[in-house]
């Protein structure tokens, strides 16, 4: 709860306990608590501004709850051919089916070998930083590592003696890709540190509240604007954060780009001073989520 919240509900109970000893009475610990909670169901279900008019109770789902019943944000249900649209999740089945049929021995440096690199990428949105190799390395193509991590951390692949192969959950997830879709996208949108690939220290910032920066996408992405747009709105969400430039590459760059959700201007008729700096969402954001507008919206 920030200072702001906390000092406004103080000044009600104050002003409440003014109010009964004027009448007399002074009001007993149950009688305060019961008050208490009264003003902090009102206080969740009203509309802030700093939020884009969300309540507290609704933002407390995104960061808490992604995806659940009384998120804000939840995941449509897909027909197959929909979700192999979705470049993230194309390149998650590619690999996926690949390790159904053999188990795939890795580079002597453990990584995945530079062919499948190349298939795995291509299957995705051009990356100008992965783009800069010619030859495609995990090492060098992040997307890839993103969805090693990603298939490993949800339990769908394993690691042994320079091998990758499937696991017995990942065997049984390539029949429902729904459930693919679902467990990719909570582990992207809520699990994924995406501070694991920066130097930079706060661990928190672009991590917490992703699912709030997805809605200011849909909301706000019909248009090409500056990254620095959306990361005003998300640090008005969380002040206790210090404003950082990590904050538009980690979510854009990193998690929205990979999944397929935004274009980035990083053709070669983008370069120039705004190069790489302004986002807008793809059509496809729209028809892979479903979104609860706040009360002032």
């Amino acid at each position: 709860m920030d200072k702001k919240l906390m000092n406004k509900i103080t000044e009600q109970i104050q002003a409440y306990i003014n109010e009964q000893e004027k009448m007399g009475k002074t009001p007993n610990m149950e009688s305060l608590n019961s008050f208490l909670g009264d003003v902090i169901t009102v206080q969740n279900r009203t509309s802030i501004a700093d939020f884009n008019g969300f309540t507290s109770e609704q933002m407390y789902q995104m960061i808490n709850n992604p995806l659940g019943k009384e998120c804000p944000v939840q995941l449509r249900k897909l027909s197959n051919s929909e979700i192999e649209e979705i470049p993230f999740l194309k390149q998650a089945l590619h690999l996926l089916r690949f390790l159904s049929e053999k188990e795939l021995k890795l580079t002597p440096q453990g990584y995945i070998p530079p062919k499948l690199v190349t298939t795995l990428y291509e299957m995705g949105l051009s990356d100008w930083n992965s783009d800069y190799y010619k030859q495609k390395l995990e090492s060098r193509v992040e997307v890839v590592q993103v969805l090693r991590i990603a298939l490993k951390e949800c339990g769908f692949i394993k690691v042994r003696d320079g091998k990758m192969s499937l696991t017995t959950k990942g065997g049984k997830i390539l029949k429902d890709y729904n459930a693919l879709l679902n467990a990719l996208m909570v582990f992207l949108l809520f699990d994924f540190n995406t501070g694991y690939f920066d130097l930079y220290q706060d661990m928190e910032i672009g991590n917490v509240g992703r699912l709030y920066s997805l809605w200011l996408l849909h909301r706000y992405g019909d248009i090409w604007r500056h990254k620095n747009f959306y990361a005003e709105a998300y640090f008005n969400a969380f002040p206790d954060l210090f404003p950082s430039a990590c904050y538009e590459f980690r979510t854009f760059d990193r998690v929205f780009h990979y999944i397929g959700l935004c274009d980035i201007n990083k053709t070669e008729e983008d370069r120039g001073f705004d190069f790489g700096s302004k986002t807008r969402k793809r059509e496809i954001l729209d028809k892979i989520f479903t979104f609860v507008e706040p009360q002032d919206k």
